[in-house]
């Protein structure tokens, strides 16, 4: 059975029993530029890829474990904290070996910084590596300062309403069969959308909630902020 994920301006999962406030979450700092005024809960498990780490030191975060090809950054470490070495050639990305790491310890929810505003080949990356976080039945979330990022496989997703924020929802596999989209100015009633026609771009909300759902696929879920300085994400706990 799918979960369904309940996601406003402090993320939760919310179980068909149960609400749960989300704890012993893995993230994962990757090396684009990183929101300013982010705050991660004590009970984060904190993965900093290659430059990710001088990204957390910026930001005075000190992670459980650091590591990647270390094709960028360059400075020292600190003694106290693991490193993981991977050769240059190899076949995954330095995010994506971070998350393979996060699932082998039994992490279900992830969160990812940096991973999006650097290189466009770098951000499509993130975006499959967290489609594949969903294929593997976890949770992603991908946020910067102007943007929030969800995938979903076979599940539900739930939105707090959001002033001034648009709502896309992308098929990432070839069809997302079963959508149906609520509380948005557009809906859809148990839809198939497909990953070469971008009919779900820039919706918006109609409700206090917006609830997203799959049957089959992976959906990709945007919010954008259309008014970047007075809606820059404030910190997620």
């Amino acid at each position: 059975m799918g979960h369904t994920a309940f996601c406003g301006y402090v993320p939760f999962y919310i179980s068909y029993e149960e609400v749960t406030l989300i704890k012993n979450r893995c993230v994962i700092i990757s090396g684009s530029p990183v929101c300013a005024n982010i705050e991660l809960s004590k009970d984060d498990f904190v993965i900093a890829c290659d430059m990710g780490y001088q990204h957390a030191q910026n930001l005075n975060i000190t992670p459980d474990i650091i590591m990647g090809d270390f094709d960028s950054y360059n400075g020292e470490f600190d003694a106290n904290i693991e490193i993981i070495t991977a050769p240059c050639e190899k076949d995954d990305t330095d995010t994506m070996l971070g998350v393979k790491y996060g699932l082998s310890k039994g992490f279900h929810d992830f969160l990812l910084l940096g991973a999006t505003k650097g290189r466009l080949d770098h951000q499509m990356a993130n975006f499959s590596t967290c489609a594949f976080i969903a294929s593997q039945g976890a949770s992603c979330q991908m946020i910067d300062d102007e943007n929030c990022i969800y995938a979903l496989k076979d599940s539900k997703l739930v939105l707090a309403k959001k002033e001034n924020w648009s709502v896309s929802v992308f098929s990432f596999t070839d069809k997302s069969n079963g959508v149906t989209l609520k509380g948005l100015k557009y809906t859809l009633d148990n839809a198939t959308l497909t990953n070469t026609i971008p009919n779900g771009v820039s919706n918006e909300f109609d409700d206090d909630f917006a609830s997203i759902e799959v049957k089959s696929g992976i959906l990709i879920v945007i919010l954008s902020s259309r008014d970047k300085e007075k809606n820059k994400i404030q910190g997620v706990k």
